[in-house]
C-alpha cells in the first residue's frame, strides 16, 4: 500500500507543477498588463526607486543621459539617495505616484515609506524620458497646483509658443483674467539653470505663484519654459554659443513681441519681470523691447555672479549640519573655478574647468556686464523688490543699487525682510533646503507688483 501512495504522488506531481506554471504565468501576464497600462512616467519612476530598494548594482545610470550634465545628475542623485538611506533607513513600501506637468516635460511625485516615516520622491523628465533632476522632500498633503487652474474660473489659460529664430521654438501659457477689457501684463523671466515655466523645485512653483496671484488682481501673466530647460544644452543651442543673450535676454524680447500680438492684451502695457539672473539681464531686454511700459527686478544682483557664487558657496558651508568638509571641499572648488574664470588670459578657447561647466564666452560676458550702467541708461519705470532672508543675493547687492540709482525719479525700491529668495516667509538666512519645502511665493511681492503695474 505504502508503494501504491508513492506512485500516486509521483503521478500527480507533473500536473502540480503545471498548475504552479500556470499561476506564476497569470501572475506575470497581469503585472505586464498592468505595466502597459500605466503611465509611461510613473512606470520609469517606480523601477528607479524599485532597483534602489532591492539594491540593485548599478541600477540607475540608464535612466541618466550621457552628457557631463546627465553624469553631474546621476552623481547627485546617487548622493542624494546615500544620504536619505542613511538618515531614513531603507525603504519598505513603494506607495503612490503622482504626474504633474513641468512645462514642456514631466515631473512625478512618489510616496514611499521607510521606518522613519513617509517621504516624497521627485523625478524631472526630458522629452527622451531621461532624468534631469531627482529630490527628495518630507511627506506633505499639498496638491499640485494644476487642480487649481482648472477649477478657477476667474482666468482662462491659452498655450503660447515663442520663436526666437527657425530652430528654437518655447511653449509657455497666457494667464488672462476673465474680463471683456484688455489686460496689462506681465512676462516672467526666470533666473539661472534650466527652469521650466513654472519654476519647479519640489512640489513648489514659484513663477506659477506670481501668475496666479497676478491674475486674479486683473493682470495677465506670460511664463514660458526656458531655452537651456527644451534643450538642455544640446544642439540647437550648443553651450559654446552661450551667453546671456542666447540663454535669456533673446527669447524674453522674443516674448514681449509675441505678448504684443495676443487678443485680450494691452499692448501698451506690456512690463518685464526678470528673477535673479532674469533680473540681471532685465536692463539689456528693456533696451531690446521699444515699447516696454515697465521694468520689474526681482532679487536682482548689482555685481557680477563671479563675485557672488564665492559669498554663496561660504555662506553654504558655514551651515551647522551635514558634511562639513564636504561642504568646504565644495567652496573650494567653485572658488577655484572662480578664480580660473577670472583670469586675466581667460579666452574663447580656453579649455579651463569654469563653474557649472560653463564655457568662455558666458563668463567673460559676466564679468565684463555692468548691470548698474545699463540700468541707469534706462528712462522707463523700473521697481526693485528684495527679501531679507535671501543668500543667493544679499543686501551688499540692494545697497549697491540703492547707491547707484538715488535721485532717479523712474526707480523704487522694496526691502522685504522675512523673504528669501524664492520670497517665501520665515525667519532668519534661508537654507537651501527651503527651496524643496513645500510653501508658496508671498503675496507681499505680487502685492507690491500689482501696485507697480497699476501706478500706485
Amino acid at each position: 500500500m505504502k508503494n501504491i501512495k508513492y506512485k500516486d504522488k509521483i503521478a500527480s506531481l507533473p500536473r502540480v507543477l503545471i498548475l504552479i506554471f500556470f499561476l506564476i504565468t497569470c501572475v506575470l501576464c497581469k503585472a505586464q498588463e498592468e505595466s502597459a497600462q500605466m503611465h509611461p512616467y510613473i512606470l520609469l519612476s517606480k523601477r528607479y526607486i524599485g532597483a534602489i530598494k532591492r539594491n540593485i548594482p548599478n541600477r540607475n545610470a540608464g535612466y541618466f543621459d550621457t552628457t557631463f550634465f546627465g553624469r553631474m545628475s546621476e552623481a547627485q542623485a546617487d548622493k542624494t539617495v546615500e544620504d536619505f538611506t542613511r538618515e531614513k533607513g531603507p525603504i519598505q513600501t513603494i506607495e503612490k505616484t503622482e504626474v504633474d506637468t513641468q512645462g514642456c516635460k514631466m515631473a512625478t511625485a512618489t510616496s514611499i515609506k521607510t521606518a522613519k516615516g513617509r517621504f516624497l520622491w521627485y523625478h524631472y523628465y526630458d522629452q527622451a524620458q531621461r532624468i534631469q533632476r531627482f529630490t527628495i522632500d518630507t511627506f506633505s498633503k499639498q496638491f499640485f497646483h494644476e487642480k487649481e487652474v482648472i477649477e478657477n474660473k476667474n482666468f482662462i489659460r491659452k498655450d503660447v509658443e515663442l520663436e526666437t529664430n527657425a530652430f528654437i521654438h518655447l511653449p509657455g501659457y497666457i494667464y488672462l483674467p476673465s474680463s471683456s477689457k484688455k489686460s496689462p501684463l506681465v512676462i516672467l523671466v526666470q533666473g539661472s539653470g534650466p527652469h521650466d515655466r513654472n519654476g519647479s523645485m519640489g512640489r513648489n512653483k514659484i513663477y506659477l505663484d506670481m501668475a496666479l496671484q497676478l491674475v486674479q488682481k486683473g493682470i495677465a501673466v506670460m511664463i514660458y519654459d526656458k531655452r537651456t530647460y527644451v534643450y538642455q544644452f544640446r544642439d540647437p543651442f550648443p553651450m559654446d554659443s552661450m551667453d546671456y543673450y542666447s540663454e535669456t535676454i533673446d527669447d524674453a524680447v522674443t516674448a514681449f513681441k509675441t505678448a504684443k500680438t495676443i487678443q485680450g492684451v494691452d499692448s501698451s502695457r506690456i512690463y518685464v519681470a526678470g528673477h535673479s539672473l532674469g533680473a540681471m539681464c532685465g536692463p539689456l531686454i528693456a533696451k531690446n523691447c521699444k515699447g516696454l511700459k515697465g521694468l520689474i527686478l526681482l532679487a536682482a544682483p548689482g555685481r557680477s555672479l563671479l563675485e557672488i557664487l564665492p559669498e554663496q558657496a561660504d555662506y553654504i558651508a558655514s551651515l551647522p549640519g551635514g558634511n562639513k568638509e564636504q561642504n568646504e571641499s565644495f567652496a573650494n572648488a567653485v572658488k577655484w573655478q572662480v578664480k580660473n574664470a577670472m583670469s586675466p588670459d581667460l579666452n574663447l578657447k580656453s579649455k579651463a574647468m569654469l563653474p557649472f561647466g560653463g564655457r568662455p564666452k558666458y563668463w567673460l560676458m559676466d564679468r565684463n556686464y555692468k548691470v548698474i550702467e545699463e540700468a541707469k541708461k534706462l528712462n522707463l519705470p523700473i521697481l526693485l523688490i528684495q527679501g531679507g532672508r535671501d543668500y543667493n543675493v544679499t543686501k551688499k547687492d540692494f545697497d549697491i543699487w540703492e547707491s547707484a540709482m538715488k535721485g532717479k525719479s523712474n526707480y523704487k525700491s522694496v526691502w522685504l525682510e522675512n523673504l528669501d529668495h524664492l520670497y517665501f516667509e520665515g525667519i532668519g538666512m534661508a537654507k537651501p533646503e527651503d527651496s524643496t519645502r513645500p510653501q508658496h511665493v508671498s503675496k507681499s511681492v505680487t502685492n507690491k507688483m500689482a501696485e507697480f503695474v497699476n501706478g500706485k
